[in-house]
């Protein structure tokens, strides 16, 4: 009987390693907030904000890594969707365990919030992922030359 090695990541060793970093960071933060107290699981705090955001470019990050059988533009786009979808399924599932806890409900603005720092981290990781390993600006078309060759049209 053969086995074939499936790759599960395609990455290159510096989107790896931001992606390593981001994630240390982040359970470097939530650890600190549990032992300080910061993090109540069941109500949105401001420092629930703060981890929606980094929580969400550090999902964003590992989904880049991903071996996905789509363009790297289309790729990002498909990290920011679901970063933004677990972020959201984290508030809704604080809601209710709040709203089943004590009955009470979170502040609509803080909910709102929570998702705007969601779609943020996504739109962090795009960006770094644009800018380290895709090498272009964001926004152009594709279309890189070098210097040397741009065409010149025959003179008359």
């Amino acid at each position: 009987m053969t086995f074939t090695a499936q790759r599960l990541l395609d990455t290159t060793p510096r989107w790896l390693s931001i992606t390593l970093v981001s994630s240390s960071s982040a359970l470097l933060i939530s650890g600190v907030g549990l032992v300080l107290n910061l993090f109540d699981p069941f109500n949105i705090t401001p420092f629930t904000l703060l981890l929606h955001l980094i929580w969400a470019i550090v999902v964003s990050s590992w989904v880049l890594n991903l071996k996905v059988k789509l363009p790297p533009e289309k790729k990002t786009l498909l990290a920011i969707g679901v970063a933004v979808a677990v972020g959201s399924t984290w508030g809704a599932v604080q809601q209710w365990a709040a709203y089943l806890q004590a009955g009470i409900v979170n502040d609509i603005t803080l909910v709102a919030g929570a998702v705007a720092m969601d779609a943020v981290g996504g739109l962090v990781v795009y960006i770094l992922y644009h800018l380290n390993i895709l090498g272009r600006k964001i926004g152009s078309n594709g279309s890189q030359s070098s210097p040397g060759s741009a065409r010149t049209s025959p003179s008359l």
